[in-house]
């Protein structure tokens, strides 16, 4: 008599609301065994996919029937038992080298014979059609909502999957704390973990009451999602849902997440100024170490150098105290800093600009509009030319993807004139309420992290050399530092009773 292994499964990812649940295929096996007088060795109860190979309970099935142990399988339909090729290739080879013996179906016929095994065959690709047609359907729904700008997988941190609409709603409070993060991220006083931690504070977690990984915080940070953007296969849509930040705001935190990307050493160590300067020998690093001094009286006091890595070759540069690189900074970042005096002057005439700007505000609009128009009818080329075979996909990916990008900024610029500012403006803003910092921060007692990332503000192209920093100041700071040079009282600390006629130049000279 043929003894059988009854095989159950139920897939949690299959669409079919048909198909019976495990205890229900049992109970029918169990009384369909019995009309049939069928001998059945055991239950075999299976939830995994059968659209892919691998399931390990399947698989110790066939290595039963290969040794004897039983000649014969019963489970509810062919479909139960496989739904790619390789499984039911592996029914059917079983079946001609006389392994199997006999497959028995409560839903299908089925007898070992030629014909038999030709029908099984045609039922087993009927599963794999419906697999690959089910499949092919999501996608096809994936890429419509995308491209009229809906998301259709789960939303991210910050906004809700509206089951309703079926859209993307922004989440009322976290969306709150998200907005934060970017923010606080962006200064440069924060890494992915204690961003980590700081959402942890704030109840966002992972499932399992943990901190996020800090992978997991550079993936936020870095996606555009939040920006009003469909990232989707590497193809940028333009998205319904409501942005938490600006382009300006999220191309600063790219900037943060670059520099956290870096190789960094001198861990455990606090050294502020390391990264800020190059060797002006070599070109090498500048790196930090701590000395501890000993004194007769039994007291001991840490102090920070820095000095050349000397990875580069031999260097003859000597190490410099930390206070004295501080000296050096404070006394640099007042050279490039706005008088004192000064302060109220400019931001008088800034906000005299504001004035001027917002009444070309409407112009400026049309013609960043006009410009929009231009990228749109490239946009819409570059599509006929991918319909009709001219590119292959990924050259189309890469050069949409280019053209959505400048899109966002000519968007965002709109976004920046109606309320008020230009391309020239908001710089020049920064401008002089970095210049003033770099007064107020040189005169007064202040955090070196502070200092060290002003003066990244300032300038660049750092250098140490004989034991003395020196940089190259940015546009506008670089005015500043040739004026008062060129003035008497160049290295004073405060300029108030110099003439109120800033530089002699109209702020337009950063335009």
């Amino acid at each position: 008599m043929i003894k059988y292994i009854a095989y159950c499964r139920k897939s949690t990812d299959e669409k079919d609301k048909q198909v019976l649940s495990i205890d229900a295929q049992i109970a029918e096996l169990k009384e369909f065994a019995k009309k049939q007088n069928l001998e059945i060795l055991d239950f075999v109860c299976e939830s995994r996919t059968a659209k892919t190979i691998g399931r390990p309970l399947f698989a110790s099935v066939l290595k039963r029937i290969k040794k004897g142990e039983a000649q014969g399988i019963i489970s509810w339909h062919p479909d139960r038992l496989a739904r790619n090729s390789v499984d039911g290739g592996r029914i059917i080879y079983l079946l001609d080298t006389g392994k199997l013996i006999d497959l028995k179906f409560p839903s299908f016929w089925f007898e070992n014979s030629p014909q038999g095994k030709f029908v099984l065959n045609i039922a087993f690709g009927q599963s794999k059609y419906y697999v690959d047609n089910l499949s092919e359907n999501v996608k096809r729904g994936m890429r419509h909502k995308v491209r009229i700008g809906v998301w259709p997988v789960q939303a991210p941190l910050g906004y809700l999957n509206d089951k309703n609409t079926k859209t993307i709603m922004v989440d009322p409070v976290r969306s709150k704390i998200i907005k934060k993060v970017f923010e606080i991220f962006s200064s440069g006083n924060h890494s992915f973990t204690s961003i980590s931690e700081y959402l942890f504070n704030f109840g966002i977690k992972t499932r399992i009451e943990r901190k996020l990984n800090p992978d997991t915080v550079k993936r936020m940070l870095s996606n555009k999602f939040y920006l009003g953007v469909l990232n989707y296969k590497g193809e940028l849509h333009k998205g319904i849902h409501k942005p938490l930040i600006s382009k300006a705001l999220f191309d600063s935190v790219q900037k943060q997440v670059e520099r956290f990307e870096k190789p960094r050493g001198n861990k455990g160590h606090n050294f502020p100024f390391v990264g800020l300067a190059k060797c002006g020998e070599c070109g090498a690093s500048i790196t930090g170490e701590e000395h501890i001094g000993n004194y007769k009286n039994g007291n001991s006091q840490t102090f920070t150098y820095y000095r050349c890595t000397k990875k580069l070759g031999p260097c003859s540069q000597e190490y410099v105290r930390q206070e004295e690189i501080e000296h050096q900074l404070k006394k640099q970042l007042i050279d490039v800093a706005i008088p004192q005096g000064w302060w109220g002057t400019w931001l008088a005439m800034l906000e005299r600009d504001k004035i001027n700007e917002t009444k070309l505000a409407s112009q400026r609009v049309v013609e960043v509009g006009e410009e929009m128009q231009e990228v749109d009818k490239k946009l819409n080329k570059l599509l006929d030319t991918y319909l009709d075979s001219v590119i292959d996909e990924d050259t189309y990916k890469a050069k949409k993807n280019e053209l959505f990008e400048q899109k966002l900024k000519l968007q965002e610029k709109i976004s920046k004139i109606q309320e008020g500012g230009s391309s020239w403006l908001e710089p020049f803003e920064e401008f002089i309420k970095s210049s003033i910092n770099c007064g107020k921060i040189a005169l007064g007692k202040n955090n070196l992290q502070d200092l060290r990332d002003l003066a990244r503000n300032a300038g660049s192209n750092f250098n140490l050399s004989d034991k003395r920093l020196s940089f190259v100041p940015n546009l506008g700071f670089d005015s500043v530092k040739s004026w008062r040079g060129s003035r008497p009282s160049a290295t004073a600390l405060s300029a108030k009773s110099e003439s109120v006629t800033p530089l002699g130049l109209e702020p337009r000279f950063l335009g």
